[in-house]
C-alpha cells in the first residue's frame, strides 16, 4: 500500500498522465463520472473502479456529496497478481459485497494508526484480500448470473442446511459474507426472490416432512422442535402456511399410501 484515504465529497480530478500506482476507489455515497481515455461511466454506492498506473483519467461528482473511499498500491508483483485475478484493465465493478471491500479500507486504517514490525505485512495481507473480494464479488455488468448469486450465497445456504434446528439470526447469516443484514436480505431478494427467514422456513419445513415419516410415532411436539421450533402451535402454523394441512394430515395421508 502506498497511500490510503476517503471524502466525504470527493473534488474533481485531472490527470492526463495517470498516476503512478495502481488505485482502487470505492463510492459510498452519491454519484460520480469517470472518464478513461475516451471511456465516460458513472459510479453510485455498491460500485467501485480499478485504476491502472499511468493511464490517463479523470473523475468528478455528479450527485453531492460524493463520498469515495481510496488505496494506491505497488509492489513487483502486483501487475502479475492483478492478471491472475483477471483485473488486468481500468473499469468499473459492480460489487455484490461492498461491505466487506470497504471493511478491508477500515482494517488497514486501523493498522496504520498503530504502527509495529509487522504492520506492513498486514496491511499488504489487507490489499491482497480486498482484492481477492473485487475478484469475488466484482461484476462488470450490472446484473450477475444466477450462478453468480448463488456462488457467493453458497456458505450461508450450506450453513442454514446444518443448523436448521436450532435459533439462526439474520446478523448471523450477515457475518458469514461479511455484510450486513440489510445486504445478506438483498442477496436472497436478488438471488432467490425471498427473504432469508422464508428460505429457512422451507428447509424447516422440508426436513419436518422428512421426520413425520421417518419417526411415525413421534408427537408432532418432537419433530417441531428437532427442526427448529420451540412451540408446536407456531410449527403447526407454518407446515400448513407452506403445506396446506397440518403435520398429523400430512403424515396421516402419505402413511397411508403405502
Amino acid at each position: 500500500m502506498t497511500s490510503l484515504g476517503g471524502w466525504i465529497n470527493q473534488p474533481p480530478i485531472e490527470r492526463p498522465h495517470g498516476f503512478n500506482d495502481f488505485q482502487w476507489l470505492q463510492t459510498t455515497s452519491g454519484k460520480g463520472l469517470l472518464r478513461i481515455s475516451d471511456r465516460e461511466m458513472t459510479v453510485s454506492p455498491g460500485q467501485g473502479f480499478l485504476l491502472l498506473p499511468n493511464e490517463a483519467h479523470a473523475y468528478r461528482p455528479l450527485v453531492e456529496p460524493w463520498g469515495l473511499r481510496w488505496i494506491t498500491f505497488s509492489g513487483n508483483h502486483a501487475a502479475q497478481i492483478l492478471k491472475d485475478l483477471d483485473l488486468f484493465k481500468s473499469e468499473v465493478f459492480y460489487l455484490s459485497n461492498p461491505d466487506g471491500t470497504l471493511k478491508h479500507l477500515q482494517e488497514m486504517i486501523l493498522l496504520q494508526s498503530n504502527p509495529h514490525p509487522s504492520t506492513g505485512l498486514e496491511v499488504s495481507a489487507e490489499v491482497y484480500a480486498l482484492l481477492l473480494d473485487v475478484y469475488r464479488y466484482g461484476s462488470r455488468t450490472e446484473l450477475r448470473s444466477r450462478k453468480q448469486q448463488m456462488d457467493v450465497l453458497a456458505p450461508v445456504l450450506r450453513y442454514m442446511e446444518q443448523h436448521y434446528s436450532r435459533l439462526i439470526t439474520l446478523a448471523e447469516l450477515a457475518g458469514l459474507l461479511q455484510v450486513s443484514p440489510q445486504h445478506i436480505c438483498v442477496l436472497f431478494q436478488q438471488s432467490l426472490g425471498v427473504r432469508p427467514i422464508e428460505y429457512l422456513t422451507r428447509i424447516r419445513i422440508r426436513k419436518a416432512k422428512e421426520l413425520l415419516l421417518l419417526q411415525p410415532d413421534a408427537e408432532v411436539k418432537s419433530i417441531s422442535v428437532q427442526v427448529g421450533y420451540e412451540h408446536p402451535s407456531y410449527f403447526i402454523k407454518m407446515f400448513k402456511r407452506q403445506e396446506g394441512l397440518t403435520p398429523t394430515a400430512f403424515r396421516s395421508i402419505r402413511l397411508n399410501a403405502f
